[in-house]
């Protein structure tokens, strides 16, 4: 029972997160909002940065648990990373960036947790699904996929809020734009229709 109130309570605070940022919610707000006691609160979480962790482990676990779908998929890499990448923008597109920026000023360990699981999206999904892509002759071999992928996909999320492109665009031009044409840009002749 206290596992289940424990990941509603999570789950419901990783929203408030998501659409305040942190350093507005305090414990007191959240054991408030929920009608717990700060005892009780603090049984479940030993402290903010503990709460604020679990929560980005959360974000991340539901983000990857989507993403291990579309690998299991019948698409071919490259469509598989514009599938990743819709999901992505979808999330990103639900979230204040103040979320983020609260946490790279004032919850530094946990910002390192999430820029880990992104480093990990980096190395264990994209990476090798564009090598995937390379190996079936999708892509011009010549392509330095590390480099494609620094400077085409890491930090999409930022890039996202710096220029505050949903405040402008479709989810499908914010997908196009920073994805499928840059994608477009390295396959192959004969593979330019599969995307």
């Amino acid at each position: 029972m206290e596992n289940d109130k424990k990941a509603l309570l999570l789950e419901k605070t990783l929203d408030h997160f998501l659409k305040y940022g942190s350093k507005n919610i305090t414990m007191d707000d959240i054991a408030e909002e929920f009608g717990l006691s700060k005892k009780t609160l603090y049984t479940l979480f030993k402290n903010k940065e503990a709460l604020l962790l679990e929560a980005v482990d959360l974000l991340w676990k539901k983000f990857i648990d989507e993403v291990n779908e579309i690998i299991e998929s019948n698409q071919n890499p490259l469509q598989k990373i514009i599938a990743i990448y819709i999901i992505a923008i979808q999330n990103i597109s639900t979230i204040d960036p103040i979320f983020l920026y609260s946490l790279k000023k004032y919850h530094r360990a946990v910002m390192e947790e999430y820029q880990k699981y992104k480093k990990q999206m980096r190395d264990e999904i994209l990476l090798p699904l564009l090598q995937q892509a390379k190996d079936e002759k999708l892509i011009i071999q010549t392509i330095d996929i590390v480099f494609f992928s620094a400077i085409n996909f890491d930090d999409i999320d930022e890039k996202l809020w710096k220029y505050k492109v949903f405040e402008n665009y479709t989810n499908q031009e914010i997908l196009d734009y920073f994805i499928t044409l840059k994608l477009k840009g390295i396959v192959t002749k004969d593979c330019f229709n599969l995307l």
